[in-house]
């Protein structure tokens, strides 16, 4: 058994508190918030839906490739390292964007994108996991990393806006101060110390180091396969997989909204109309915030409401509302509340299902096949949305992403019954 924490050893007090500060500067500094109202917008000036569907999908299949190299260099030449690479190839991918123009530059900068994102998967935990356990107290590690993910929403609720402001000026503008953010975080992560890795943290990182497709496919297999683990894993997978795809497709559905279902004038603020970049910006800001909410209150969810209820009521309804745009142009901005708070909401459920269905040897892998799992359910909805909005429009996407769903959820809930529903829940 560790040590009981020392309650002296307080994180508000004392000079390891200054740790904890720079951590919280550091995930302020990982915000996207001026890119991501208009991210989708910027590449389609450029590139076709069909096209566009390629490139998420890219990003998806580089991402799971990419976990056990780049989760290879964090344990080989320490997490800092790790860390600065995705903050390099953060900022270097986003000045890319800047000049590139058409689908090869943008796959290439996509790909980089994919190599930032994992080389600051899992390295972010373990690192400070590691440095809490050395320098205060482990136990401390859910308040403080649910804390940096807080300071992380309210710098996006905040860059979103501005970014939606920078797009109105001049498209290139949102990632040249995305830039700048993203490169503060070098100088944070420079003052911030390595961790050592103790024995503990050493087995815990081996363990998911050691995760591949393949070995995550023979977990899938093994850990993942009796119920009702089972119908959880593929209910949820499949319902996180078709909200992924669908949130690429925000923003030109959005704009479909505004042009047929609003008078792009009449949108205003004060008497001022906004313009789409602005507009954009300012719903990103309130679904981070929706997320927060729903996040926050999960557990209270879950409590009254229960997980097969929830797990019932809350996808059917969100995917209902994807097809929603489809003949109502101004439900997709409900749509957009529930694709952000939907995922809030569910994942903390099902990862603590999971958890609780799971024995402690290769929980961590089991955890990571879950989550490849439904990275790797996004590569063929991404690339089918893409060409059915090409051909029909965005909220067609949506719509399939809707209805692929709501088939493979009757599917699911009709032979494998209530998804992982607890003994209490079968009274």
């Amino acid at each position: 058994m560790p040590p009981a924490a020392d309650p002296a050893r307080s994180v508000d007090a004392g000079g390891d508190s200054r740790l904890v500060t720079k951590f919280y500067a550091l995930q302020a500094t990982r915000s996207t918030g001026f890119v991501s109202p208009v991210f989708a917008l910027f590449v389609l000036r450029d590139v076709t839906f069909a096209e566009f569907g390629v490139l998420s999908a890219v990003l998806g299949v580089v991402v799971v490739g990419g976990e056990v190299p780049t989760g290879y260099v964090g344990d080989r030449y320490g997490r800092k390292t790790s860390l600065a690479l995705s903050v390099a190839f953060t900022v270097v991918s986003l000045l890319g964007f800047v000049v590139a123009q058409g689908f090869v530059p943008y796959l290439l900068l996509y790909v980089l994108w994919a190599f930032a994102l994992t080389f600051a998967s899992g390295s972010v935990d373990a690192w400070l996991y590691e440095l809490l356990e050395e320098r205060l107290s482990a136990d401390r590690y859910t308040t403080i990393r649910g804390r940096g993910a807080s300071v992380m929403r309210l710098t996006s609720v905040v860059t979103m806006v501005g970014g939606g402001a920078l797009y109105v000026v001049d498209p290139v503008y949102p990632f040249l101060a995305a830039a700048a953010l993203s490169a503060l975080g070098l100088v944070v992560l420079w003052s911030m110390p390595e961790s050592r890795g103790g024995d503990t943290a050493g087995r815990g990182v081996e363990r998911n180091r050691q995760v591949g497709p393949r070995e995550a496919l023979e977990v899938v297999r093994h850990d993942l396969t009796a119920p009702p683990l089972r119908w959880l894993a593929l209910y949820a997978g499949l319902f996180f997989a078709v909200v992924s795809a669908a949130t690429s497709y925000v923003q030109p559905v959005a704009e479909a909204a505004v042009r047929d279902g609003l008078d792009a004038a009449s949108v205003e603020l004060l008497g001022t109309a906004l313009p789409l970049g602005l507009l954009l910006g300012l719903l990103y800001a309130s679904f981070t915030a929706v997320s927060a909410v729903a996040s926050y209150y999960a557990g209270d969810v879950e409590a009254r409401v229960g997980l097969s209820r929830t797990l019932l009521l809350v996808p059917l309804a969100t995917a209902g509302l994807l097809v929603a745009p489809r003949f109502v142009p101004l439900l997709a901005f409900p749509m957009f509340v529930a694709l952000k708070g939907s995922w809030a909401l569910l994942f903390p459920m099902v990862s603590g299902r999971l958890n609780d269905g799971l024995g402690s040897t290769g929980r961590a892998t089991a955890l990571s096949a879950f989550s490849m799992l439904y990275q790797l359910a996004k590569v063929p909805l991404v690339l089918a949305a893409g060409v059915v909005a090409g051909g029909m429009g965005p909220t067609a996407a949506t719509a399939l992403l809707g209805g692929v769903f709501l088939v493979g959820a009757t599917v699911a809930w009709a032979v494998g019954g209530p998804v992982a529903r607890p003994a209490s829940e079968t009274a």
